[in-house]
């Protein structure tokens, strides 16, 4: 009899130590969820604090300036518009980076920002910048592929808008036609 009570209570004891690893892994799961989220708001208030920064007359002028001709600005200038690209390239690289450990993925942001690189790093100015910042190391290896990819994708597009809504067949035929361009215009770096 007594021994019937033990197994009895082994048998409890072995069900409240599963219980016990279920719970720990649903709460360990939901705190994952929580601290990715928490992460996106963080790159979405960065982002409404970058974009605000325009909303001062004098940066924005020199943004303006700058995209138009880089070596029109003062010392001071080029500096501002620098660093306003290179804060650019960090926020908008947050957002790819954050967009996979969504818990349901932004379909197209990856799209959005390559549309947003384009239209910060295609100007001449920025162009220029985002040249030299190459030559200097300035990023994460990475960053510059993923960069010139979303640029060269578009570029492959005749420099058309991005447009992804979240079709396979629509994101590989974008892959074809970066393959294709890195093809033609020697750039196999990119597409490796």
């Amino acid at each position: 009899m007594l021994s019937q009570i033990a197994d009895i209570a082994d048998l409890i004891a072995a069900a409240a130590i599963v219980i016990s690893l279920l719970f720990v892994a649903y709460e360990m799961r939901a705190t994952r969820k929580q601290a990715e989220l928490t992460n996106w708001r963080e790159v979405l208030h960065t982002m409404t604090e970058y974009k605000a920064q325009t909303n001062d007359p004098v940066l924005a002028d020199i943004v303006v300036r700058g995209h138009a001709d880089i070596d029109a600005l003062s010392d001071g200038e080029r500096l501002s518009f620098e660093l306003y690209l290179e804060q650019g390239v960090h926020v908008y690289g947050n957002f790819l980076k954050h967009n996979d450990s969504l818990p349901q993925k932004l379909i197209g942001l990856d799209g959005a920002v390559g549309n947003h690189f384009y239209e910060l790093l295609k100007t001449p100015g920025g162009a220029a910048w985002w040249e030299g910042s190459q030559k200097r190391h300035r990023f994460m290896p990475e960053t510059y592929r993923v960069t010139n990819a979303l640029l060269n994708e578009r570029d492959a597009k005749g420099g058309a808008p991005i447009n992804r809504r979240g079709n396979g067949r629509e994101v590989a035929n974008a892959r074809v036609d970066i393959d294709r361009y890195c093809r033609q215009n020697h750039v196999a770096w990119v597409c490796a």
